[in-house]
């Protein structure tokens, strides 16, 4: 099975449980609704989920962010990490 990003296209692994993933490299192009750019991580090491503005490290109350301006989700990944999505 065959799976491609679909923001960029970028050939990926299929995540069943998360099935509309985006790549690592568009993941990164993530921003709030006013275009500032924006980084997800893990709160600590057992998980969490939190979202800071890049350009000042300010706290961003929301999992909601726009790659490219298609609008995304942004959470906590099952197993650890961070995954981001398109939304349906």
């Amino acid at each position: 099975m065959s799976y491609a990003c679909p923001i960029c296209g970028a050939s990926l692994d299929p995540v069943p449980r998360y099935p509309r993933h985006v790549c690592q490299d568009c993941a990164s192009k993530a921003a709030a609704i006013d275009g500032r750019p924006l980084q997800f991580s893990n709160t600590d090491f057992s998980g969490g989920f939190e979202a800071r503005y890049a350009d000042t490290g300010e706290a961003y109350a929301s999992h909601a962010c726009w790659i490219n301006g298609i609008p995304c989700h942004a959470d906590e990944a099952r197993f650890g990490g961070i995954v981001v999505e398109v939304m349906a």
